[in-house]
């Protein structure tokens, strides 16, 4: 298992894969300092996800989002 730690967005905007972790407490350190580090106006929040891959990892992330991504 993997942890990746991702920006979700809550605007229309894609969400973004910031790092790959094979050990949790890494991507928890991560995860909270990036989350500490957060400005009122940012339009993404931070979340990591345990995730067998990079795909899995993806649909969580997207699962998360206030405004579902419209594919064309």
């Amino acid at each position: 298992m993997r942890y990746y730690v991702y920006a979700v967005h809550i605007d229309e905007t894609r969400n973004r894969l910031l790092s790959v972790f094979d050990n949790r407490s890494e991507a928890g350190a991560m995860e909270q300092e990036l989350q500490s580090s957060a400005k009122g106006n940012d339009t993404y929040f931070i979340r990591m996800f345990p995730a067998q891959n990079v795909e899995e990892a993806r649909i969580k992330a997207d699962q998360m989002r206030p405004i579902p991504l419209m594919f064309h």
